[in-house]
């Protein structure tokens, strides 16, 4: 029996004001998936993810999250903070708290963690991607990529079944992006599910098991990495990797 995906998008549309941002998308992701989002700005790979995460609420079409249809109000925000951990363009972690208790927080409110088991959970995961030893100290005494690392870990406090990250290389020097890619690495490897929004082209290369490319609110082409990469069909899918690939160079 082929095990039900871990979350389904059907029809999803999704307007601000006349403006269609997603016209119709269509996603299945099963779990230990690792989907990686690519198209140019404002192709609506942010607005997907902030869907998914019941930041925004779309005009039609459904999700389903672990079976669940999340129409509902109640249902959604609930099994959402539970279920689903999401990772920013810019940190938005609470300037005036630790980094302890940035990764404290939504065990302890959220799950109802006592204070001990969440402080010892959140220890074990600072000193699992290197920050063991930045604990104590505030997100303004921290790198960029220290305070991404640091909010990763904070999703991952929430145990999570389902990881979004939007593009969180970009607010990021680039000496700093290949420290946060390795934990996203590091992630892929031990079978979190993911869906992330992202223009490093051989990093989704490398830990994708799934492409989609995105233009003008729909998805034009998904494919594995290997394929969409390097044998697109369609030509829009063609015109962006061309121009991505002249602006690498």
């Amino acid at each position: 029996m082929t095990e039900a995906p871990l979350l389904r998008v059907y029809e999803l549309i999704k307007k601000f004001g006349d403006r269609t941002v997603l016209n119709g998308i269509n996603l299945e992701v099963s779990s230990h998936e690792v989907v990686c989002l690519i198209g140019a700005s404002g192709s609506g790979k942010s607005t997907l993810l902030r869907c998914l995460n019941a930041l925004e609420v779309p005009e039609a079409g459904s999700i389903e999250l672990l079976g669940v249809d999340l129409a509902d109000d109640d249902v959604r925000g609930e099994l959402v903070r539970r279920q689903v951990g999401m990772v920013f363009q810019s940190f938005n972690l609470f300037p005036h708290r630790s980094v302890l208790d940035n990764v404290t927080l939504g065990p302890r409110r959220v799950l109802r963690h006592p204070k001990a088991q969440a402080v010892t959970a959140a220890l074990q995961l600072l000193e699992r991607f290197g920050l063991a030893e930045k604990a104590k100290d505030y997100p303004d005494r921290l790198s960029g990529g220290q305070q991404q690392r640091v909010a990763i870990v904070r999703a991952l406090a929430m145990e999570p079944r389902l990881l979004l990250l939007d593009e969180i290389t970009s607010a990021l020097d680039p000496e700093l992006v290949g420290e946060v890619l390795d934990v996203v690495r590091e992630l892929a490897a031990t079978g979190m599910t993911m869906v992330l929004a992202t223009h490093e082209m051989e990093f989704a290369r490398d830990v994708a098991t799934s492409v989609v490319f995105l233009a003008e609110g729909k998805i034009v082409e998904s494919g594995p990495p290997e394929q969409l990469l390097h044998d697109p069909q369609d030509e829009r899918t063609k015109v962006f990797l061309r121009r991505y690939l002249e602006g690498a160079g």
